[in-house]
């Protein structure tokens, strides 16, 4: 102090004049950087204080600040909007005079609310707001006091921005002086998200209920009387951060919104006329009411917003709807629960509406939320989100500056203490915590955490999130990143207490190591198992934190001719909602075969078009988890198809309008060579053995052609088939076909028709005779997969037709072998052309 005071007072006094710029010389040598503009400050807060002596000490404070020209500039604008009595009271206790230098060279965004409401600061740091630490209950109470009771929603959206920013300033200096620490300072933010949001609802409930009227549910049918009628109850959950009580300063807050019925309807209102209107039902209501409510909280108006408000954790996240009642919360999370959404709802809590129905809700989902016997299928998905983790810090560079991301960082303690939760809170209850502190402090006296290992993982989560926090509060931007100018370092670093960067680096990195290597032992796995076995660009493809651009742009590096089609389409494969629901066991399935699916696609020669077919396949594909499971046994049937998809549209056609050849393929066709003309007769002779009329022979001949037209098409795509052997086979298919055709249309003609006979040289009647000629490829035994069937059709003689066996003699009509020949190759032509469901066999030409 004295020697500030003795560079400072003579100045400041007007004793002694700056000459050749000794005085900012001297400014530079105590600290400042920007002297010029501090002899502006310091001269301008003289005018305001009338007193130098009370100036120099600010000046000695301000260099304790993380930018003490920051600190002195900023206070000096706040001198501009503050009654100059109420100013000078601001800054003369010592200790709230530091709180509010502190939070000044801290950050231009809190400056800028102390200087938008000048009240601010006389409350907080004149009336000594700023000693005192609040819980829900408090900053409720002050809440409801300062909004009117008849306020409409714009009036209660601005009296909680008010109330949220001063609060803020509040709970913002006594971070950085020290006073709170990081579990009071993070519980105090949590509580303030609580107490707006419990104003919110309970505010835009009555605003609803004067519109709408109250919401009833419906009574039971045998009470005449409707005296079992009761009032419809609305909950709110905070997830996350918010459910653990751990929010930062720039969090969003993570909220599901649930009601208690659906059966029911609002009362409505009655008009002037005297008519009831506005009468709707209960989820109409309840839909309504979480909107205004996240307005309420999340909008962004001309004095800001309370808080983000993110509704992905909700059933069926994004796609599904923003309120859900306890029915269907309890049947989709008992049905279709994931077990993300179990290390999620761990965190839940009831922080607004009726906290009653919350805790219900919760209640009924403790079977859910905690298994009290060990799923080797769980186990096998947190590895797999472990894995996620592990491929998005490969795959983003930025992640080595990430405080939450990054290696060492904090999502890696707090997945590691969600982890061991969801594998021993089933059957120990003392292990049910939604802290991340106190859970890990629980996981050690229950002695599944090493006690050293869980006070290294305490330590540093505090320091990390503490960090994090004083990277946001410059100006509540929601990043976790380290600045990158070394100026903007120097200044973070003191901050957080140190006297330089380089040690406060030091101390980052031995935290960080540590978390890296105590995550790593998580679950124990192997350098064998943690390679991944599809290629990192995948990983940061099916990463949904992946920016959308950046996804596009290696979509297209990597062959498709499409991104934006391409990303859309990607997008619906990371949510995998191609039928129904899918149960844990299924998501787990599709959870190991999409990356390698992708990767196929990827790898094949016509992205674009293996990635449309792949989804028309699955979109037409009945039962998934079949599916997913033979796909996740028998990865190399997902090479076999994407070969397919990729090659040929026609034959994916085929494929995709019949799935289910999938089955006869995998079960025995995919694992047979080549067949001989020989097996192929036998094999069609034996199927249409079955058959039970003449449509029925149709569609078994349209599918046996199809059946066997990718067998051989799979087998040539792997490479199996010797070169010109496919033509071979193909054209053995087709004149098995063709020879079953013949047989067909004659046995339909002998009914009505009988068959043709002509007359030898020597007066004996016999049958007369028939062939194909195949001409073009099939003549030379070189049918490819689009081959037509050039063919010729040839009997031996003139005669006419004579009833035989099979005949119907009241209906038989003779004809000329010519006529009946005519009609036997239309026939032929007809059994091979007509389309039915399962397509044509040939075009003929």
């Amino acid at each position: 102090m004295v020697e500030v005071g003795t560079v400072l007072l003579p100045f400041l006094s007007g004793c002694q004049q700056d000459q050749n710029g000794s005085f900012e010389h001297a400014l530079a040598e105590l600290g400042f950087n920007e002297p010029s503009k501090t002899v502006t400050n310091l001269t301008l807060l003289v005018e305001v204080l009338n007193d130098p002596a009370l100036v120099v000490g600010l000046a000695n404070v301000a260099l304790d600040c993380s930018d003490p020209d920051m600190a002195l500039n900023n206070l000096e604008r706040c001198s501009d909007v503050v009654d100059s009595a109420q100013f000078l009271s601001s800054v003369t206790e010592p200790q709230h005079c530091r709180q509010l230098m502190l939070m000044l060279g801290a950050s231009s965004f809190l400056t800028g609310i102390l200087c938008r409401n000048a009240n601010y600061l006389y409350e907080l740091f004149a009336k000594g707001e700023v000693d005192r630490g609040k819980n829900t209950a408090i900053m409720h109470a002050e809440l409801l006091q300062q909004l009117p009771v008849d306020a409409d929603f714009e009036q209660l959206q601005t009296c909680l921005r008010h109330y949220k920013y001063r609060e803020v300033l509040r709970i913002s200096a006594r971070d950085l002086s020290g006073v709170a620490d990081l579990v009071e300072v993070t519980a105090e933010l949590s509580s303030l998200a609580a107490a707006t949001l419990q104003v919110a609802c309970r505010h835009c409930e009555q605003l609803m209920q004067a519109e709408y009227g109250l919401p009833l549910v419906d009574m039971e049918k045998n009470d005449p009387d409707n005296s079992a009628a009761e009032q419809a109850t609305f909950t709110v959950l905070g997830m996350g951060k918010f459910g653990g009580w751990e929010l930062n300063f720039s969090s969003d807050i993570d909220l599901i919104y649930f009601y208690s019925s659906s059966h029911g309807t609002t009362t409505g209102v009655v008009d002037p006329t005297g008519a009831v209107k506005n009468k709707i039902e209960l989820h109409s209501y309840f839909v309504k009411l979480g909107e205004r409510l996240t307005r309420a909280i999340g909008q962004i108006t001309a004095d800001g917003f309370v808080f983000r408000v993110d509704l992905d954790l909700r059933p069926e996240g994004r796609s599904g709807e923003m309120v859900c009642s306890l029915d269907a919360a309890e049947g989709y999370y008992e049905s279709w629960g994931q077990n993300w959404e179990r290390s999620a709802m761990m965190k839940a809590r009831p922080v607004a509406g009726s906290l009653e129905l919350g805790e219900q809700l919760l209640r009924a989902l403790q079977p859910f939320i905690y298994r009290r016997y060990l799923d080797y299928g769980m186990v096998d998905d947190l590895k797999q989100m472990k894995k996620k983790i592990d491929s998005h810090q490969a795959q983003h560079k930025e992640c080595e500056s990430n405080l939450k991301l990054g290696k060492g960082g904090i999502r890696e303690i707090e997945f590691f203490t969600q982890a061991l939760q969801l594998v021993y809170a089933g059957k120990n209850p003392l292990v049910r915590e939604r802290s991340t502190l106190r859970a890990l402090c629980l996981l050690r006296d229950e002695g599944h955490v090493p006690a050293e290992d869980a006070q290294t993982l305490r330590q540093a989560y505090i320091f990390l999130r503490t960090v994090e926090h004083r990277i946001q509060v410059v100006q509540e931007r929601q990043t976790h990143n380290l600045p990158t100018n070394e100026a903007e370092l120097l200044n973070l670093a003191r901050r957080c207490g140190f006297k330089d960067y380089l040690t406060f680096k030091q101390v980052l990195d031995e935290h960080r190591e540590q978390v890296t290597r105590i995550y790593r032992g998580l679950f124990y796995v192997s350098e064998d198992e943690s390679v991944d076995e599809v290629k990192p660009v995948i990983c940061f493809l099916l990463d949904e934190e992946s920016d959308s651009d950046l996804v596009k742009d290696v979509l297209e590096e990597n062959g498709f001719r499409q991104p934006d089609t391409a990303y859309e389409t990607l997008l619906r494969f990371r949510e995998g909602k191609f039928g129904s629901h899918m149960t844990r066991r299924v998501r787990r399935y599709y959870g190991r075969v999409l990356p390698l699916i992708i990767q196929a696609i990827i790898d094949s020669p016509e992205p674009d078009m293996a990635f449309n077919n792949f989804e028309d396949f699955l979109l037409r594909a009945r039962g998934y988890g079949t599916l997913y499971a033979l796909l996740a046994e028998n990865v190399a049937i997902i090479q076999l198809l994407v070969s397919l998809f990729s090659t040929s549209t026609f034959l994916s056609r085929i494929f995709i309008q019949r799935p289910e050849i999938l089955d006869s393929l995998v079960s025995s066709c995919h694992v047979v060579g080549a067949k001989s003309l020989e097996v192929l007769r036998d094999e069609l002779a034996a199927q249409m053995a079955d058959t039970l009329d003449y449509e029925d022979r149709l569609d078994t001949l349209r599918r046996f052609r199809n059946e066997e037209f990718l067998r051989i098409a799979l087998n040539d795509l792997r490479g199996e088939e010797l070169q010109g052997r496919s033509l071979m086979q193909l054209s053995n298919l087709a004149l098995v076909c063709l020879d079953s055709a013949v047989n067909m249309a004659r046995t339909e003609l002998i009914t009505r028709f009988g068959l043709p006979f002509c007359q030898s040289e020597s007066g004996s009647w016999s049958e007369a005779e028939f062939a194909v000629l195949g001409m073009g490829k099939l003549g030379g035994m070189e049918i490819n997969y689009h081959s037509d069937l050039d063919i010729i059709f040839m009997y031996s003689g003139q005669g006419k037709t004579k009833a035989v066996t099979g005949t119907d003699a009241d209906r038989f009509k003779q004809l000329s072998n010519q006529e009946y020949f005519s009609k036997l190759a239309q026939r032929i032509i007809s059994v091979l052309t007509l389309a039915t469901r399962e397509g044509r066999v040939y075009e003929i030409g």
